[in-house]
């Protein structure tokens, strides 16, 4: 009677994550996402451990200085790194982005001429394949921070903390703050 029991209660978890791991490996898998949580709870802050630490490896001067780091400073530098870019690759993979929950208000929206989350969602849905361009972009920056700092390379750590807010800026200037852009 027990084994009966333990069948029927484990042989729907088995066959669950059975049809996952194919949906999975079959690369049918509908992922989504909520672009406001990725941005607040993983993106920015990472973001920020990257440009905070990366700036502590600077002389006096501003040039690059990597015995300023401490073996903890490189190794938030490879973790923040990695957690950007895992994150990043997530939303360049997901099929649909969606950019905040029903009532959610998203940073600076009550500000007069920011965008709503509907508007950015609007943005988004209008190009969806550049916004995977560009969160792809993010994830390649998450990686060379790693690297660079698997190297402890204060130079390339440098060239990317600029490269870095770059990126960022570039994709909210299209997608959070386009009225913000300036005409070409």
């Amino acid at each position: 009677m027990k084994n009966i029991a333990l069948v029927a209660i484990c042989l729907p978890l088995i066959l669950t994550a059975c049809q996952k791991h194919s949906a999975h490996a079959g690369g049918t898998e509908v992922r989504s996402g909520v672009l406001h949580e990725a941005m607040k709870d993983v993106v920015a802050p990472q973001a920020q451990i990257l440009w905070d630490v990366s700036n502590r490896g600077m002389n006096d001067e501003g040039a690059p200085d990597g015995s300023r780091l401490t073996d903890e400073d490189w190794a938030k530098i490879i973790a923040a790194g990695a957690s950007l870019e895992a994150k990043a690759t997530e939303l360049a993979e997901t099929k649909k982005i969606v950019v905040a929950r029903p009532g959610e208000t998203i940073q600076d929206q009550e500000n007069p001429g920011a965008s709503t989350p509907q508007q950015v969602q609007a943005f988004i849905d209008k190009d969806p394949e550049s916004f995977s361009a560009m969160a792809q972009a993010l994830a390649q920056s998450g990686k060379e921070f790693s690297e660079a700092a698997k190297q402890r390379d204060a130079v390339k750590l440098a060239a990317l903390s600029g490269a870095l807010d770059q990126v960022c800026e570039d994709c909210h200037l299209r997608y959070w703050y386009p009225q913000q852009a300036t005409p070409q």
